[in-house]
């Protein structure tokens, strides 16, 4: 009987976790649609190790993209950004390398997207992120320092 209950908390949690992004025109990146998930590190955090951030959730993923796939997620991240409460851009010729986006809250919760693509030749390396909390933009911008693109 504790299996089953534990089993089911477990379910709960994930989907809790699989509906953070969901709405979101960059959600199939996160779920592996886009990029396979074994060519992607993943990161999430919930809970209490995110209150010194003011942060209730981080979820992270980053990999490496050729030109074409990394338009394909920048396009992604830019349909979210049109949505968005208030975003911040960067561009290197046409193709997005930064996004710091501030997501509609759901409920009282502040909503963020965070994306950054940076070149290293021929090959991109695209992180993106979302998080969800009490956190300020402010708070985002003293938290993280965006890398310079080449």
């Amino acid at each position: 009987m504790k299996r089953i209950l534990l089993c089911l908390a477990m379910m709960l949690l994930v989907a809790g976790t699989v509906s953070a992004q969901r709405g979101l025109n960059c959600h199939p990146v996160f779920r592996g649609k886009v990029v396979p998930l074994e060519r992607m590190v993943t990161t999430e955090v919930r809970g209490g190790g995110m209150a010194t951030y003011k942060l209730d959730y981080y979820r992270g993923v980053s990999f490496q993209a050729d030109t074409a796939l990394a338009r394909k997620v920048a396009a992604l991240v830019t349909a979210d950004a049109e949505a968005a409460r208030s975003c911040q851009t960067e561009k290197t010729g046409d193709l997005l390398v930064y996004a710091l986006i501030e997501l509609k809250p759901d409920r009282k919760v502040n909503r963020y997207l965070c994306y950054q693509a940076r070149s290293t030749g021929f090959i991109w390396v695209i992180t993106l992120l979302y998080l969800e909390g009490v956190a300020t933009l402010e708070d985002l911008h003293s938290m993280f320092e965006k890398q310079e693109t080449k």
